[in-house]
């Protein structure tokens, strides 16, 4: 599972994370790992890419991810699930959520918060732990 946070850091070029970023997006265009959104993941893009750039963009960002990555979608049950997670963030409730639901083994993000949260089922990884643990030379 990829977090918003690391697909923003690859669409809007945010330092310093924006290099391992891409190589998370191009590992998944190039089909060597599958990688997972949630569907909400996808609106929020939309909106931020929208403000930052102008709504072609950000439907061309839309269509592009939907080429690389598997969207899972959000249902009532998730979201009563991830209300009741002990985490203060229900967007990152409801990553764990779809993460657990698709039986995904890594949710890679750069939200330190997130990375610290050793509760989970599902280990946090970072864009750039993930490529140094398992793609050195990528």
């Amino acid at each position: 599972m990829v977090d918003t946070n690391v697909i923003l850091d690859d669409i809007l070029n945010r330092r310093p994370n924006a290099e391992a970023a891409r190589k998370i997006s191009r590992l998944a265009t190039d089909e060597l790992v599958r990688c997972h959104l949630t569907a909400n993941c996808l609106t929020d893009i939309f909106y931020i890419v929208s403000k930052n750039t102008d709504e072609t963009t950000a439907k061309l960002t839309i269509k592009n991810l939907l080429l690389s990555f598997a969207v899972i979608g959000i249902d009532g049950e998730d979201c009563r699930k991830a209300v009741d997670l002990p985490m203060g963030d229900f967007e990152d409730a409801l990553v764990v959520v779809c993460a657990e639901k698709a039986d995904l083994s890594y949710i890679i993000t750069n939200d330190k918060k997130f990375l610290s949260d050793v509760s989970l089922n599902i280990p946090t990884i970072s864009p750039v732990d993930f490529i140094s643990s398992f793609f050195a030379d990528s």
